[in-house]
Formats: structure tokens, sequence, C-alpha cells
């Protein structure tokens, strides 16, 4: 069942539980990376990556020559994440402590973005969703994965904090996002691909 103490900015829990979670979550994570597309050399947005497991996957498969841009409001869960990519060794990943809503690359623009269990956690998705949009290339990709309001809710977060499908694909389509595809991956979770118009 639920824990009655959730809280929407996770700080009832560790970097190391929120990362242990991340892991939990590992098998969702190929479906990600290949209606994404990823290939090396892509420029990908990780929007709210915590303390960084998933970014370290798609580092690692955009390889190289390709740069994962890492966006967290967190300074202490991008000091685990720089932490671990110090010990790995892996160049490909740059950190930015900033609000997806507001944050800009002055002119790169991404083949990708990924917004993977996030937009519960914030208090303007539709700011995120926006902005996201305008980073990305045109016919550039992104997925928004959530937790699924009609799931056990054995975890994450608790009912009434969950998105429905069509709230995500109405905000996707106001900032000229077409939806591709919309899949459930498991009793929890669900994904919705989309694809900027312009």
């Amino acid at each position: 069942m639920q824990d009655t103490a959730y809280r929407k900015d996770l700080s009832h829990l560790t970097w190391d539980e929120v990362y242990a979670r991340q892991m939990q979550r590992g098998a969702l994570v190929g479906d990600w990376m290949e209606v994404l597309r990823l290939k090396p050399g892509d420029r990908v947005l990780d929007v709210g990556p915590g303390p960084g497991f998933v970014t370290f996957l798609l580092a690692g498969r955009v390889g190289e020559a390709g740069v994962v841009y890492a966006v967290d409001p967190s300074a202490e869960a991008l000091a685990y994440l720089q932490r671990l990519q110090a010990e790995r060794h892996i160049a490909n990943i740059k950190t930015f402590v900033a609000d997806a809503a507001t944050f800009d690359l002055c002119g790169v623009k991404l083949d990708a973005a990924l917004i993977a269990m996030v937009l519960h956690h914030t208090d303007d998705p539709p700011a995120i969703i926006g902005n996201v949009a305008r980073l990305l290339r045109p016919a550039g990709l992104a997925v928004i994965a959530e937790f699924r309001p009609d799931g056990p809710c054995e975890h994450g977060p608790p009912r009434d904090h969950r998105l429905t499908p069509q709230q995500l694909r109405s905000w996707c389509e106001a900032a000229g996002l077409a939806t591709l595809e919309e899949r459930q991956q498991s009793r929890e979770h669900y994904m919705v691909v989309v694809q900027r118009t312009s």
C-alpha cells in the first residue's frame, strides 16, 4: 500500500534510495531508447534525472560523440550524478541545476528528450512540456513516462498525484507535439511518444 508520508519533492528519501528505485524501473528504459531512435552522436535531454541511473544508460547509447544534457532543480541530486560520472570516467553528460520549464541551451537543438517519472513531482507540467518542445529540433522526438492512474499503486506516487495519458496528450498538443504512440509498459507505468510538428 501507499506510504502516507509521500512528498512530491522526494525529501522523504535519500538519493541512494531514489537511485535504487530508478534501478528497479530499469526494464522500462529499453522501450524509451528504442522509440526515441537514439543513435551515436545524438543530443538528448534528460529532464529530472535525479541521481542519474537512466542518464548513464542514455550516455552509453549516444556514445562519446553524443551528449546527454541532464537538467534537474536539485543540486544535491546532480552532485550524486557527477560523483558517479567521475568514478565511471564518463565525459558525455552535461549537468545543469535549473528549472526545466525555463532552461535554455543557447541555440543547441536536441534530437530527443526524455521526461520519465518526473511530471508528477512538478508544479507546472505544461510549462516543462512546452519548453522541451521549444528545445527539440523539427521532427525531434520525446518520451513522457508516468505512473498509471488505474495502476495498483503498489509503487510510485499515490493515485491522486498521478497524471492521465489524456492530460499529457492535451499538454503536448498545446505545445506543438504530436502524439505518435501511447503504450502501457507495466501494471504501474505507461509512456507517451511525441514528435515536434514544426
